[in-house]
């Protein structure tokens, strides 16, 4: 196996996660771009602009691969099309998102949140729905630590 050089974040390096087919590979960067590599021979694929800063903490593929989702450390978790780089939905938090997974069905979503101010860590669990403009704010679950 030979090392693969890939070039393209401008800043440190915070997350990195193969997808369920292993041949694609998400990092996520200081440098507010999550970014989408072809895993066998590390060309990139795409880069997600997000609109606001976006310190990727953390990355997850929905199991039909057409959707990623990126806990950030200001405040919000974006749902995204893989394909077309769009930004699907955003969750607003009052504190960083640490990491971030989709159910098994991809119905749900779980999103964890650091302790912030006087704000503890918790667990949001939320729902997925396929037509973003359905997506609710509210969490189906809330836990705090």
């Amino acid at each position: 196996m030979r090392p693969i050089l890939m070039k393209g974040h401008e800043r440190p390096l915070t997350f990195l996660k193969y997808n369920r087919d292993d041949d694609l590979l998400f990092s996520c960067a200081k440098d507010h771009n999550p970014t989408v590599w072809f895993a066998d021979n590390g060309e990139c694929l795409d880069t997600y602009r997000a609109t606001t800063a976006l310190f990727g903490a953390a990355t997850s593929q929905a199991r039909d691969s057409g959707r990623l989702i990126t806990g950030s450390a200001d405040q919000t978790a974006k749902l995204w099309n893989v394909q077309s780089g769009q930004q699907l939905f955003t969750f607003n938090f009052d504190s960083p998102a640490r990491s971030v997974d989709f159910s098994v069905g991809d119905k749900l979503t779980v999103i964890t949140t650091d302790p912030f101010m006087e704000l503890p860590s918790a667990i949001h669990v939320k729902r997925i729905a396929k037509d973003p403009s359905e997506h609710n704010i509210f969490p189906l679950a809330y836990l705090l630590s």
